[in-house]
């Protein structure tokens, strides 16, 4: 089967913003609250937790490396387990996708647009989203490419500015205060944010160079993981955990305290441009990968026809969840972590299963 080429630097950068985006943006008060100054060391296990999904994620795939796991997943599990998973998976990243979506409509109109419905919000992102997953999936992998410099950048520049405004005096407590219990609690937590790399078995078949995957995957990681450190440390030592965890959007409040002279209040748009970005193309993926996943049940050979209409349910999911930020809220703090682990065994359970029926047909031959 033919398909488009992605190359492996632009996989890297890629995941690199896509670990980055919601992450920092907006589970960050919520993950010191959880890890105090634990923080760093579960980012580590998190990311560490990350390497061991992409390995057998990428094992699984490379038995298969130009098919797509929605077509060659019934031969693994009877055909009706497997229209079951798939469907649910199209619904999981629709879902996940309407659910960032909201969460930028809440955050763009709490702050910035107080008078502007969140629905405005919505209608313009998703139809951006919409005509750039209508142009392919190797078009948000470029766009990732073109704009990640720019995002790593903006980043630089607020934590470089940030410096002054540090207390340094909290350093010793990354050494001296730690909990096993916020430990644990804050990698349940954030596994799960890092787990998503289980998205590269539905995009393998798209990869060139696919033997080079797990070292682009590993290195993804680990500088993905050292810009979330640094903006988790920073905000650790410029609020404290209490303070910070008790802010809706602290990385918003750590960019306030920016002065630049007289003539820059302060880098609020360089926070925009970042959150932004990585959001929109967090979003473009997720749906891309709900509309694919669509088409190849309805065995469609072109995903186009569908990309407005499925464009549209988005937009409207975001707008109908739970009601309000604070359901919202209650769902990504006590539900979602759970949830996650549930979608991202599933190709662990492909593999598994995969396994037991080579060895068994290798046993047979034998």
């Amino acid at each position: 089967m033919k398909t488009e080429q992605i190359t492996q630097n632009q996989l890297i950068l890629f995941l690199i913003i896509y670990f980055y985006s919601t992450l920092v943006g907006f589970a960050s008060a919520h993950l010191i609250q959880l890890s105090q100054y634990d923080t760093v060391i579960v980012l580590i296990i998190g990311s560490i937790g990350a390497c061991i999904y992409a390995l057998f994620t990428i094992k699984l795939a490379k038995r298969r490396p130009t098919e797509f796991i929605s077509h060659y997943g019934k031969e693994i599990f009877p055909y009706w387990i497997h229209v079951i998973f798939m469907v649910f998976y199209c619904f999981s990243f629709l879902h996940i996708s309407a659910f960032i979506l909201r969460e930028y409509e809440d955050f763009f109109v709490q702050t910035y647009l107080p008078e502007t419905p969140n629905w405005a919000i919505g209608i313009i992102l998703g139809f951006v989203v919409a005509v750039t997953v209508r142009s392919g999936v190797v078009t948000v992998f470029r766009t990732a490419q073109g704009l990640f410099f720019l995002v790593i950048l903006a980043d630089i520049v607020i934590t470089a500015f940030i410096g002054k405004e540090l207390t340094w005096d909290r350093w010793m407590a990354f050494v001296t205060n730690h909990s096993w219990n916020n430990i644990y609690k804050g990698s349940f937590y954030t596994i799960p944010f890092f787990g998503e790399v289980v998205i590269i078995v539905f995009l393998f078949p798209y990869l060139a160079q696919k033997s080079k995957t797990l070292k682009s995957v590993i290195w993804a990681i680990s500088m993905a993981l050292f810009f979330i450190m640094l903006n988790m440390v920073f905000l650790l030592l410029l609020f404290g955990p209490n303070l910070a965890s008790h802010s809706t959007y602290p990385m918003l409040e750590m960019v306030r305290y920016i002065r630049i002279a007289d003539f820059i209040e302060n880098l609020d748009p360089f926070l925009i441009s970042i959150w932004s970005t990585t959001i929109y193309l967090k979003i473009s993926i997720m749906f891309y990968l709900s509309v694919q996943i669509l088409a190849h049940l309805f065995h469609l050979k072109d995903t186009r026809p569908l990309v407005f209409s499925l464009a549209a349910v988005m937009v409207a999911l975001s707008l109908q969840m739970s009601g309000g930020t604070t359901s919202l809220t209650s769902f990504f703090t006590e539900s979602w972590a759970t949830y996650s682990y549930f979608i991202e065994g599933i190709p662990l359970l492909y593999l598994l299963v995969d396994t037991i029926k080579q060895t068994k047909m290798k046993t047979k031959g034998e």
